[in-house]
């Protein structure tokens, strides 16, 4: 069973409403966008923007919005989720952080949802299980199978809603890699950034880190690869130079 809560620095994860827990690869996911966003890519928007809008689709425990956060406390951030206990474990931890003025979590089904404003960044750990054997409990299955969020979805709510300067981070399974590149295609999406996350060195790449924006002039694509583990099964340097600023 899985502890029903997970600590960082400055805030701790409730877990055990949620079908979704803190995992690893969303811990990775989250640190790496929220240095991109603190020392980066925010040049990069546009000089009128004073205030940026994030949304987490498929927020879960609010894992995501609450790292940003802590790096970047002036977003004004919106956790998006489909399940309605998760959301309120969201709303919980998000509240016990102090969190909440900056934070809001919305229960939306985000196939329909039509905000009110542009966001100026969207992040996403999105379900991504297609034809794997199913849970017999429906929010597991939420959680864990595209069903309700297809990939094909959350490109094209990304493509709708992202601002003419804004910036996507996602993190998604490594075989669905050229499905992710049609979808690109297709949404008018480019990429600045790759990242093939291996569990060791000698291990095949498992997840892949996506950092992007809308197509406009053609850029060259950063690729790199991230291992969670050394050879001692330890964590890597660069895994632990990554997590610092929120791991206890």
């Amino acid at each position: 069973m899985a502890n029903p809560y997970f600590s960082f620095k400055k805030f701790t994860i409730w877990q055990d409403q949620a079908a979704m827990k803190v995992t690893t690869d969303a811990c990775l996911l989250g640190a790496w966008a929220s240095d991109h966003l603190q020392k980066k890519h925010l040049g990069q928007f546009s000089p009128a923007t004073t205030i940026f809008r994030l949304a987490d689709v498929g927020t879960g425990t609010g894992l995501l919005a609450m790292m940003i956060h802590q790096k970047n406390p002036s977003f004004l951030v919106e956790g998006l989720e489909l399940d309605p206990v998760a959301a309120q474990q969201a709303l919980y931890n998000v509240a016990q952080a102090g969190f909440d003025q900056q934070i809001k979590i919305h229960t939306v089904d985000v196939t329909s949802y039509c905000p009110d404003t542009m966001y100026d960044i969207i992040i996403s750990n999105p379900p991504f299980y297609q034809d794997d054997l199913k849970a017999t409990a429906q929010k597991r299955n939420w959680a864990f199978h595209d069903d309700t969020l297809t990939l094909a979805q959350l490109f094209r709510f990304i493509s709708e809603n992202l601002s003419e300067t804004g910036k996507f981070f996602l993190l998604l399974p490594y075989r669905r890699e050229q499905e992710v590149n049609d979808l690109l295609l297709s949404n008018n999406l480019s990429l600045l950034e790759k990242i093939a996350v291996k569990t060791a060195p000698h291990s095949p790449a498992h997840r892949l880190l996506l950092a992007g924006k809308r197509m406009d002039e053609p850029i060259q694509l950063l690729e790199q690869e991230i291992c969670i583990t050394d050879e001692t099964g330890s964590y890597s340097s660069r895994f632990r130079e990554r997590l610092v600023f929120h791991l206890a």
